[in-house]
């Protein structure tokens, strides 16, 4: 069973130099990625809880990578979604921060936090990888559709998504050198759980 969420970025000498991430001509190896989480993580210390703007972006990637690596949970926000529903979750699960690409706009309801805008360069010096967090720490707070009521959260911890990922492994035969085209929106619970 696997005991790091994120074990390909925590040590870069096995397959830093792989292509972790590719969004179009936008391309991140495991030792850029890992530098890029590893310096926003640095700035989400002693946070309990980020929004993400959810775009389909190497940003957005990057942004729930670094807030998974701090042990700060994401509040995944879709970029569609309603004002009423969108007042109603930053409302409830009262995020600290908002995380977002540079030059994103964002709607009324999340300019009145703190914003940290992720970007794709490394730190001139990368600082250490972050310890890993304690498997029940929380990892998502994901919101539902909201269809018999208001939106509510479910916060998944560290180790679901390590058993979620162990068990898809599994079944589907994975192995390090397979590659994983994903289409799904960074918002759902499988686009965030795979497509990061």
């Amino acid at each position: 069973m696997t005991t790091h969420l994120l074990p390909d970025l925590a040590d870069v000498s096995r397959r830093g130099d792989r292509v972790a991430l590719r969004f179009g001509d936008t391309a991140l190896t495991y030792r850029e990625l890992a530098a890029v989480a590893a310096g926003t993580a640095s700035r989400l210390a002693g946070l309990r809880r980020v929004a993400v703007w959810a775009t389909p972006t190497a940003e957005t990637c990057a942004a729930v990578v670094a807030a998974l690596a701090a042990g700060v949970a994401v509040v995944p926000i879709n970029p569609k979604i309603g004002k009423r529903e969108l007042s109603h979750i930053v409302g409830d699960a009262e995020p600290d921060r908002v995380l977002a690409a540079p030059g994103a706009e964002l709607p009324g309801e999340l300019a009145g936090l703190p914003r940290i805008d992720v970007t794709l360069t490394p730190p001139a010096q990368p600082g250490p990888w972050p310890a890993e967090p304690p498997a029940s720490t929380p990892a998502f707070i994901v919101y539902t559709s909201g269809t018999t009521g208001p939106p509510k959260g479910v916060v998944l911890p560290r180790r679901a998504l390590t058993s979620n990922l162990d068990a898809l492994a599994e079944v589907w035969e994975w192995t390090a050198d397979d590659v994983l085209v994903h289409g799904l929106p960074l918002f759902h619970v499988h686009g965030l759980i795979l497509g990061v």
